[in-house]
């Protein structure tokens, strides 16, 4: 599924073992921008909700809700 600017997700089970995302564990975050993967390695940036933003992989992130 490709995320797009506005849905709703939270660490997936990898992202939930990754030590620097440790400060997102339980909590949700919208996507704010989805850059192409050839531009950049981390395509998905993430505003998350009470702990700032960060870019991540599409494999350390889980679909909550739809924009």
């Amino acid at each position: 599924m490709q995320m797009k600017v506005g849905d709703l997700v939270e660490l997936s089970s990898i992202g939930q073992r990754t030590l620097y995302l440790q400060g997102f564990r339980n909590k949700i975050g919208v996507v704010i921008e989805v850059r192409t993967k050839k531009e950049v390695y981390y395509p998905i940036k993430v505003k998350w909700f009470g702990a700032g933003i960060d870019t991540l992989l599409r494999s350390s992130l889980k679909f909550v809700s739809k924009a």
